[in-house]
């Protein structure tokens, strides 16, 4: 009975270890509710740099939109309240207002995994450049919280798992018997 016991107890313990994992790994991430991007997940994020003498600007990809972040070459200052737009695959695109130095655009469809070239202009209190950049997005990696590879294993560890509690609940009789008889037999040593 004791031993019967144990494996009941560490298939439990397996079956909620297991859980947890998938439990976690099921976690809805950004962009499914209101809060923001943490710094660990922007870095993960594609990304392009353009700089002219006057600007530089950082562009950060997520999914149909671009945040781009520019300040002044020379004195790392925010710029603030410029008008930019972005020319990408043909079309240009106004920013909308997003924070200070931050501008958003919002994209008709998701940049391909192939070298993209953007032009960046900055209209900013009389004074207009023009920055380029290319984004190439198949440089990146595509990180997941569970890759194909990771589902299978935890598909195959669940249907392990599985197979051996209904194996040990199908002898569950053979392992009463056996754990009477090793009883009986250490009774009689004794």
């Amino acid at each position: 009975m004791n031993l019967l016991n144990k494996y009941s107890q560490l298939a439990s313990k397996l079956l909620i270890a297991l859980s947890l994992t998938i439990a976690s790994a099921a976690y809805a991430g950004p962009g499914h509710g209101e809060e923001k991007l943490t710094t660990a997940q922007t870095q993960s994020l594609p990304r392009f740099y353009a700089e002219s003498d006057l600007y530089e600007a950082v562009g950060v990809i997520n999914g149909k939109e671009i945040t781009l972040y520019l300040d002044r070459y020379s004195s790392n200052e925010l710029v603030k309240g410029a008008k930019v737009e972005i020319e990408l695959e043909g079309s240009k695109i106004s920013s909308e207002p997003h924070g200070d130095g931050e501008y958003l655009f919002r994209l008709k469809n998701k940049i391909k995994d192939q070298p993209t070239a953007i032009t960046i202009t900055i209209n900013d209190d009389d004074v207009i450049d023009i920055l380029a950049a290319t984004i190439d997005l198949s440089s990146f990696e595509r990180s997941s919280l569970i890759t194909w590879k990771s589902a299978i294993k935890i598909l195959l560890y669940f249907s392990l798992l599985m197979a051996i509690a209904y194996l040990s609940y199908r002898k569950k009789e053979m392992l009463m018997t056996h754990t009477k008889k090793l009883i009986k037999q250490i009774k009689e040593r004794v």
